[in-house]
C-alpha cells in the first residue's frame, strides 16, 4: 500500500522543524506549501530536505524554490535535486533573487542543458570583442580570460565562459556589458588618480590617521587607500562612488548599450531593493552597495530612503571626476567609521569586479618609460637631420633665463598643442608654425607622430620634462640645451621674470612654477588721444571732478556716543526704559558727525589681447583716461597694468602706472601706447597683480579687471581649464584681503562670469561705447560702499 502524501499540517510541521528563526506565520507557510500537496511523499521529503540550505540565505528564495520545485522534478531525477539547489544558490549569489527565480523557472533549459553543455558563451568564441574594445576605448587593449573581472588599463580580464543566462544572446550581451564597463574605468580616469602630499584631502586624512606613516610624492590610488585606518573599507566606498560615475558615463556615452544592458543589471540587482532597507536608513557599506545596484545613474533616491547619517546626499549624485570620488570617499568613510554597524567586506559588484590599482600603476610606469625612450629617440633623429637656421623673428621658442621655473621654461621649448588649438593670428608676432622645436639657432617642425607622443607625455606629467629634451640633444650631437633671454620688443624694457603656479582642475592641484610672467614697462608715445578724449567728454569730466571732490572725506553720523552735537533719540528712550525697569541706564546718548579719511588702493588690470582691437581698445583707453582724471582729483592711490601673452612661457605684464607714480604726462603716454597683442591668459596676470597690490597698506584694496571676454590662450588654456584657473587666482586674491571686480563687455559672459567672479563681483556691459562713462561711476559706487 503506497505511503499517503503529507497533509498540510504535516508539511507545516516539517517546514517549521527544518527552517531556522525568524519563522513566518502559518498562512505564509500554507500559501507556499500548497503546490507540494499533489506530489508523492518521497518527492515532498526530497524538496523539504533542502530547506535548511536555502532558508538562511533568503526567505524569498526559499518560497520561490517551494513554488518551482514540483515542476522542476518533472525533468530532474531524485539524485539531481541537491545539485540543482546548489546551482540555485550559486545563481542567487551572482545574479540575485530575480536571476535565481528565472533559473528555477526552467530547470530543463537553465540546468540540464547546462550540464549537457548546451548553453553558455566562451570568450575565445568572440574574437570580434577585441576590435569592439579598441574601438570604444581608442586604445590597443587586449582581452584575457581570468577568474577575476578587472583591468590593469592595458589588458581587460573577463570570465573564460559566461553561462549566466538561458540563451546565447543574453550571455553575449553580458560579455559586452562587462567589457564596456572595464573600458569605461579607463575612459573616466579611475586609475589616473594621483594626489600630492600637500593636497587638502591628503592633509585631512593624515590628520585623522597619524599612523599612516610616510607617503610618497605621488600618491597613487593604492596609496590613497592606505591613508585610511581600514583600506578595504575605503576601497569599497571609492569603488561604489566610481560605479555610480561609471553608470552615468555608460548612459551618456553608449545609450543603446545602456538601454539593452539595463535588463541584465536589473536581474543582477533584484534582491538589493532599497525598500528592503529597515526604515530606508542607509547606515552601512552594504546599504551603499544596495543603492548602486538598485538605482540608475540619474535615478532619485526612493521615498523614505533619506539617511540619518546623510550618506544618500553624499553619495547618490554621481561624481564628476575621480578626484570628486576621492573626496566623497573621505566624507563617507568619516561617517561610516562612526557607525554602530560593524564593517564586513562584501563581494565585488558582479558587473564591475575589484579595482586593480597596483597593476594599473605598474603599467603606467612602464608606459611612461617607453614613451620617454621613444620621444628622446624621435626628437634626436629630428634634431640631427635638421639644418641650422636662424631663430624665428618672434623668438617664440626662447624664454628668459630661468630662475625657479627652469624646468618649465626648458620644457616649453617643445611646442605640442592639442588639435583644438586656435588658428594663430596672422601678425608678425604670431609663430609661423604651431609645432616647432627651437634650440639656440636650430628650428624645425615636429612630425605628427612625435607631436602626438609629446601630447601624451604632457597629459601624463603636466609638461615635457627638461631631461627629455636635454637627452635628445645629447643623442643628436647638439650638446646641452642653451636658454637665451628673449629680446625686448620695441618700446619695452624687460624688468624681471617671475614664475607662478597654475590651477589644473583635472588633477585638483596646482602646476608648480608653471607660468613665466615677464614684467615690462610700456614706452610712452605722443598722441592726441588725451586731448581728444578730454574734449569729447568735457562736460562729463567736469561733473566727475565735482562728484569725486565730494568723496575726498566721507561723513556719517555715529549714534550712542558719550558726547556729540545732538541727542540720539533711540538711545535716550532705551536708557529711560532701563531706569524704569530698575536697571542702570546708559550714558551714551548723543550723535556725533564723524569724518572718515579714504584709505583705498585700486589696481586696474586691463586686457590687452588681440580681441580688444578696434572700438574695444579705444574705449578701454578712454575709460582709463577719464578715471585717471577723476582719481587724481579724489586722491585715491591707483595703479594700471595691461596683460597679454602667448603660452605659459610668455605671460607679458605691462606696467603703465605704479602706486607711487603720479598721473603725469608720461603715464598718459603709456596709456596711449596700450595696444592689442596676443592672447588672454588671465590667471598669471591676476596672481602678479595680487602680489603687487598685497604690498600696499590700505583699508580697502580693489583689483579691478577690464576685459572683453573669456580667458584663453594659444595652447590648452581655454574652456573649463582657463575658467577654473582664473577662478582660483581670484580666490587667492580674496584670501589676502583683496576684493576683485570685473567689468566685462563680452556678450556671452553670463554663462561663466557668476561662477568665475561670484554673482555680485562683476558687471556686464553690452555696449562698449558706454565704458568711458560707466567706469568712473562704477568705481565711485564700489569705493563709497566700503
Amino acid at each position: 500500500m503506497p505511503t499517503p502524501a503529507l497533509t498540510m499540517f504535516d508539511l507545516k510541521e516539517r517546514f517549521f522543524a527544518l527552517a531556522s528563526p525568524p519563522l513566518p506565520s502559518d498562512w505564509e507557510v500554507e500559501e507556499n506549501l500548497e503546490k507540494l500537496r499533489p506530489l508523492s511523499p518521497q518527492r515532498q521529503s526530497l524538496i523539504l530536505q533542502q530547506i535548511p540550505a536555502i532558508w538562511p540565505v533568503s526567505n524569498s528564495l526559499c518560497y520561490s524554490y517551494l513554488a518551482c520545485a514540483g515542476t522542476a522534478l518533472e525533468c530532474l531525477s531524485d539524485s539531481q535535486i541537491s545539485d540543482w539547489v546548489s546551482a540555485i544558490l550559486d545563481t542567487y549569489e551572482q545574479q540575485g533573487l530575480r536571476g535565481a527565480q528565472n533559473f528555477m523557472a526552467d530547470a530543463e533549459g537553465n540546468y540540464l542543458c547546462r550540464l549537457r553543455g548546451e548553453t553558455g558563451v566562451e570568450l575565445e568564441s568572440l574574437p570580434h570583442l577585441q576590435a569592439y574594445a579598441q574601438g570604444v576605448a581608442g586604445l590597443p587593449l587586449r582581452l584575457a580570460p581570468s577568474l577575476e573581472l578587472g583591468t590593469d588599463t592595458e589588458t581587460i580580464f573577463l570570465p573564460a565562459k559566461i553561462t549566466a543566462f538561458a540563451n546565447r544572446a543574453e550571455n553575449f550581451l553580458y560579455y559586452k556589458l562587462l567589457l564596456t564597463l572595464q573600458v569605461g574605468l579607463i575612459q573616466i580616469g579611475t586609475y589616473q588618480l594621483v594626489l600630492r602630499p600637500e593636497d587638502p584631502l591628503v592633509q585631512s586624512l593624515l590628520a585623522a590617521n597619524p599612523a599612516a606613516g610616510a607617503i610618497p610624492a605621488e600618491i597613487t590610488l593604492s596609496d590613497f587607500f592606505k591613508l585610511f585606518p581600514n583600506p578595504r573599507l575605503a576601497e569599497e566606498i571609492f569603488t561604489l562612488a566610481e560605479a555610480r560615475r561609471l553608470l552615468a558615463w555608460l548612459a551618456a556615452t553608449l545609450p543603446g548599450l545602456w538601454r539593452d544592458g539595463q535588463a541584465i543589471l536589473r536581474r543582477l540587482s533584484e534582491t538589493m531593493d532599497i525598500k528592503n532597507l529597515p526604515g530606508g536608513v542607509v547606515t552601512s557599506i552594504a546599504d551603499l552597495r544596495c543603492l548602486v545596484m538598485a538605482a540608475g545613474p540619474t535615478d532619485p533616491l526612493p521615498t523614505g530612503a533619506e539617511s540619518s547619517l546623510n550618506l544618500s546626499a553624499q553619495f547618490l549624485a554621481p561624481a564628476l571626476t575621480v578626484a570628486d570620488s576621492a573626496t566623497k570617499t573621505g566624507a563617507i568613510y568619516a561617517i561610516l567609521s562612526k557607525s554602530s554597524h560593524p564593517y564586513q567586506a562584501s563581494t565585488p559588484l558582479p558587473w564591475l569586479g575589484r579595482l586593480q590599482p597596483d597593476a594599473a600603476w605598474q603599467v603606467r610606469l612602464r608606459q611612461r618609460q617607453e614613451a620617454k625612450a621613444k620621444f628622446i629617440k624621435g626628437l634626436a633623429i629630428i634634431l640631427a637631420a635638421a639644418s641650422p637656421a636662424g631663430p624665428p623673428n618672434n623668438s617664440e621658442g626662447s624664454v628668459a633665463q630661468p630662475g625657479r621655473g627652469e624646468q618649465s621654461a626648458t620644457a616649453a621649448l617643445l611646442l605640442a598643442p592639442g588639435n583644438n588649438a586656435p588658428e594663430p593670428q596672422k601678425s608678425p608676432a604670431s609663430p609661423k608654425s604651431q609645432n616647432l622645436v627651437t634650440l639656440e639657432t636650430l628650428a624645425t617642425e615636429l612630425p605628427e607622430a612625435l607631436r602626438e607622443l609629446g601630447q601624451e607625455i604632457t597629459h601624463d606629467l603636466g609638461q615635457i620634462p627638461a631631461e627629455y629634451v636635454s637627452a635628445a640633444q645629447g643623442l643628436s650631437g647638439h650638446g646641452p640645451l642653451a636658454i637665451t633671454a628673449s629680446a625686448a620688443s620695441p618700446g619695452e624694457s624687460l624688468v624681471q621674470q617671475l614664475t607662478y603656479a597654475e590651477w589644473d582642475f583635472r588633477r585638483q592641484g596646482y602646476r608648480k612654477d608653471w607660468c613665466a610672467v615677464k614684467e615690462k614697462i610700456l614706452s610712452p608715445v605722443k598722441s592726441s588721444l588725451i586731448e581728444t578724449t578730454l574734449a569729447k567728454y568735457r562736460g562729463q569730466v567736469s561733473q566727475l571732478r565735482k562728484q569725486f571732490e565730494m568723496l575726498r572725506t566721507g561723513e556719517r553720523f555715529v549714534g550712542r556716543q558719550r558726547e556729540g552735537s545732538d541727542f540720539d533719540l533711540d538711545a535716550v528712550i532705551e536708557s529711560l526704559s532701563d531706569r524704569w525697569a530698575g536697571k542702570a541706564g546708559s550714558d551714551q546718548l548723543f550723535i556725533r558727525l564723524r569724518r572718515d579719511q579714504r584709505d583705498i588702493a585700486v589696481f586696474f588690470l586691463v586686457d590687452m589681447s588681440s580681441s580688444t582691437e578696434g572700438w574695444v581698445n579705444l574705449a578701454l583707453k578712454e575709460a582709463l583716461i577719464l578715471t585717471g582724471e577723476a582719481l587724481q582729483t579724489l586722491g585715491d592711490r591707483f595703479a594700471i597694468a595691461g596683460f597679454s601673452g602667448m603660452r605659459r612661457t610668455r605671460c607679458d605684464f605691462f606696467r603703465v602706472k605704479d602706486f607711487t607714480e603720479s598721473y603725469n604726462a608720461e603715464v598718459k603716454g603709456r596709456i596711449c601706447a596700450m595696444a592689442p597683442r596676443e592672447y588672454t591668459r588671465m590667471g598669471p596676470a591676476l596672481r602678479h597683480a595680487t602680489r603687487l597690490l598685497d604690498k600696499v597698506e590700505a583699508r580697502v584694496r580693489l583689483l579691478f579687471v577690464l576685459s572683453d571676454g573669456k580667458p584663453e590662450d594659444y595652447d590648452d588654456y581655454k574652456g573649463k581649464y582657463a575658467i577654473e584657473d582664473t577662478r582660483h587666482a581670484l580666490i587667492e586674491a580674496k584670501s589676502v584681503g583683496i576684493h576683485p571686480f570685473c567689468l566685462t563687455i563680452d556678450r556671452q559672459a553670463h554663462d561663466y562670469m557668476p561662477h568665475m567672479y561670484g554673482a555680485v563681483n562683476y558687471i556686464f556691459l553690452d555696449d562698449v561705447r558706454k565704458l568711458p562713462l560707466r567706469l568712473p561711476a562704477i568705481y565711485r559706487n564700489l569705493t563709497t560702499s566700503r
